[in-house]
């Protein structure tokens, strides 16, 4: 059972304390117990003097301690400085305790510091990280269980660091090249959304004198207006809404397999998917194999890491070979849409014994060629909003205006 779980059933509370070592040194940390008295005696049992202990609102406990993940950002952060910290002779539980004390992010602090806790209780770092799979997934797991094991617990670390640095940066650079294109498609839905709603209908009750048959385009935006401010629409966005949040709730992987499937069948997409899941495949398998981590342990692991669950499921199919002696390039070659080049540099890594070293080049070519991509379809993204945007709200002009110069035309012509 995980720690949180024992919490919740036994009805624990979290508590924040502050004590005395039997040096006089003031100590910081996070503890569980079902009571006040019951957490003073515990940090008693501890040899430390309790000075001061804050319980830990139980609604602030669950949804920060257990359900919020720590960001990639600050997962790196912590991770970098655990083995900067580690590799400067301090032991793992007064490393973790004084990156949680430093910590600004309460969510961050809570799960540090009780991670501390853990180590100091007798568990392993391995034990203790499993309890928050929500931010520390079985690739980061794995390998600090390998660099336990080996006794280079801080050099495991640094290379985790790296890797996950790669992936903050694409994920950065990602998210930057989106918001400018994100906030033209908000200020044109706001825009439309606005004349819909109040210009159109003002202009409608002018049509209505006219006994003329209106243009077609202008019947369309007659009918999306009223069916924006109607009661239909809402409904149908309220539907829309409680859909997706109980797909997203309940995890239906049907319906997730088929959409993943159909993702890997648009043209541009698939290019941007395959690329994406391949690079962090091959960078965690090229990661656990120079941790000396078996084959097919470490396939089955990087394999977590593709996220497209279609392609997962191609690519363990493929791979269940290399159990029985396959070839590992060979088996990636079966599946549909693997680039060719990299298949190429596995195998050739395979026959030279180099394999980790080819995982590892092939990681950063796929990476340069999704960031590559990347950058020329969003640089192409930003004049195809702008351009739609025209369309849209001159389509709206043009329909309010297409039976203005009909009325006009017929003055004329009485």
């Amino acid at each position: 059972m995980k720690f949180y779980e024992l919490l919740e059933r036994n009805s624990l509370a979290a508590y924040d304390y502050t004590a005395l070592d039997h040096n006089g040194k003031k100590e910081k940390g996070f503890l569980s117990s079902d009571s006040l008295d019951n957490a003073r005696r515990e940090l008693l049992d501890r040899k430390l003097s309790p000075l001061h202990i804050k319980l830990v609102k139980q609604n602030s406990f669950t949804s920060l301690l257990f359900k919020k993940r720590i960001s990639l950002k600050n997962l790196v952060l912590f991770t970098r400085q655990l083995s900067v910290l580690l590799g400067g002779g301090i032991p793992l539980d007064i490393a973790l305790k004084t990156i949680g004390e430093q910590s600004t992010d309460t969510a961050v602090k809570l799960q540090i510091l009780t991670l501390s806790s853990r180590i100091e209780e007798g568990f392993s770092f391995k034990e203790a990280l499993s309890e928050y799979p929500q931010t520390f997934d079985s690739l980061y797991v794995s390998l600090v269980a390998a660099g336990e094991a080996a006794g280079e617990l801080e050099s495991i670390l640094e290379k985790i660091a790296l890797h996950l640095e790669t992936r903050s940066k694409i994920q950065q650079e990602v998210t930057g090249a989106l918001v400018y294109p994100l906030i033209l498609i908000i200020m044109c839905l706001a825009i439309v959304s606005l004349m819909l709603v109040f210009v159109v209908p003002n202009v409608v009750d002018q049509f209505e004198t006219l006994n003329q048959e209106l243009p077609l385009i202008t019947k369309l935006l007659i009918a999306s207006s009223e069916f924006i401010r109607g009661s239909v629409f809402w409904i149908l966005i309220g539907l829309i809404a409680a859909t997706l949040s109980s797909l997203k709730y309940y995890g239906l992987k049907r319906i997730e397999n088929y959409t993943d499937k159909v993702l890997l069948k648009i043209p541009v997409l698939k290019g941007f998917l395959i690329n994406s899941n391949l690079a962090r495949f091959t960078s965690s398998l090229s990661i656990l194999r120079n941790s000396n981590i078996a084959i097919v342990q470490a396939i089955n692991i990087s394999l977590e890491t593709v996220s497209n669950s279609s392609l997962k499921n191609n690519l363990r199919d493929a791979l269940a070979s290399v159990s029985e002696g396959a070839s590992l390039g060979v088996s990636l070659g079966k599946v549909i849409g693997i680039p060719p080049m990299v298949v190429q540099m596995v195998i050739s890594g395979e026959t030279s014994g180099k394999l980790e070293e080819m995982l590892t080049k092939a990681a950063s070519y796929l990476e340069d060629e999704f960031q590559q991509t990347t950058r020329i379809t969003l640089s192409l993204l930003e004049p195809m909003v702008v351009v739609i945007m025209g369309l849209v709200v001159g389509s709206i002009v043009l329909a309010i205006l297409l039976p203005l110069i009909q009325m006009n035309s017929l003055s004329v012509i009485g």
